[in-house]
């Protein structure tokens, strides 16, 4: 079976040096994604919107990891790779006070032999 470490491969991505700063190039990756808001009076930990979806992302991956690791052609075993988000807001000013203003996109990155078909 083969074996892939995607933290190994995009150690430059995932692991910059923290003595110095460098330009990357980062190349095209695939990740699966959710994009939402944090509902009015919660923060990242207590929105039901991002907990969910953060559950699904998970849940999507290690299903893909399995189907991946356990097919009869070509096996490839991979890790599930960490979860990313960005954040942003659509008007006004980014406040870490105000959590409840703060649009999201969740996403976990995916090996490239992971194809639609994998996914449906």
């Amino acid at each position: 079976m083969k074996r892939l470490d995607l933290r190994k491969a995009w150690k430059h991505l995932y692991q910059p040096s923290a003595k110095k700063v460098e330009i990357v190039e980062v190349p095209e990756l695939l990740f699966l994604m959710v994009d939402g808001r944090i509902e009015r009076g919660r923060s990242p930990g207590d929105s039901p919107a991002f907990l969910e979806a953060v559950q699904a992302l998970f849940s999507a991956s290690y299903t893909l990891k399995f189907q991946s690791k356990l097919r009869k052609k070509d096996p490839i075993d991979c890790p599930v790779m960490a979860l990313e988000a960005l954040w942003w807001v659509e008007d006004g000013n980014f406040e870490l006070s105000q959590p409840d203003n703060w649009s999201w996109r969740a996403m976990m990155m995916q090996p490239q032999h992971i194809t639609s078909d994998m996914l449906a």
